[in-house]
């Protein structure tokens, strides 16, 4: 079996993180991202950070994977 890979920046343009709790802006860009992608047969396998500010994630590297046909 054969797949190919995709890794999409999730973040939102102009997002800044000064101290709050971004996860569920997080969890929400991940979760639209993985739905649009699912709906092609891309599965979500990893996830980790990309951009730090003020100790926490910015930005997000979403790794998805399917098939080759």
């Amino acid at each position: 079996m054969k797949f190919e890979y995709q890794v999409k920046v999730l973040g939102r343009k102009g997002y800044r993180v000064s101290g709050d709790d971004h996860s569920n802006k997080l969890a929400e860009m991940v979760e639209l991202s993985s739905n649009e992608l699912g709906k092609e047969q891309w599965e979500l396998i990893s996830v980790f950070p990309s951009l730090m500010s003020g100790g926490a994630a910015a930005k997000l590297l979403a790794t998805y994977k399917r098939t080759v046909k």
